[in-house]
């Protein structure tokens, strides 16, 4: 990976932790998961299948880290998600609409593993309050970022203004 890269790809992540662990944190009426996003929208880009998987494990993990939740919970559950959008990213191929849908359900598969696997481990999350809003309202705000910023950020990290083939 060339450097710029590298810089770019770090500043997003870093990026997307902050906003998620600081602004979305405190704020309930809007939730994204924007560090799930960013995990899915680097299988559209021209990084290394190895280096999407490795970015998802250790996003989630820092996640996991800042957060009160059962450490490495969101590690594997990102590195899982990020793993079905390699496995299925020419879904996205057609447009922004069918990227927009792939996320949302990429992002809803994430929430429910999210919640089945914290409940198992006795997080409580399906018990909580919220969680079917919780279900329908990420993967939905996800599919609406994803509409607007995919071939940005593609764009973005792959450094090449000419390659996008999901606008």
């Amino acid at each position: 990976m060339r450097l710029r890269r590298v810089l770019v790809v770090v500043f997003v992540i870093l990026a997307a932790i902050v906003i998620q662990t600081t602004l979305f944190g405190r704020v309930r009426v809007v939730t994204p998961d924007l560090v799930m996003l960013v995990s899915i929208l680097f299988a559209l880009t021209r990084l290394r299948t190895e280096a999407v998987l490795g970015l998802a494990f250790v996003s989630g993990l820092v996640i996991d880290l800042l957060g009160s939740s059962l450490l490495g919970l969101r590690a594997i559950v990102f590195t899982v998600v990020a793993y079905l959008a390699i496995r299925t990213r020419e879904r996205a191929e057609i447009g922004r609409l069918a990227t927009a849908l792939w996320v949302g359900v990429l992002t809803f598969v994430g929430v429910v593993l999210l919640v089945l696997i914290g409940t198992l481990f006795g997080e409580a999350i399906l018990l909580g309050d919220g969680a079917l809003g919780q279900l329908l309202l990420v993967p939905l705000t996800n599919m609406v970022i994803a509409a607007l910023l995919a071939p940005t950020f593609v764009r973005l990290v792959d450094g090449d203004r000419t390659s996008f083939r999901y606008a």
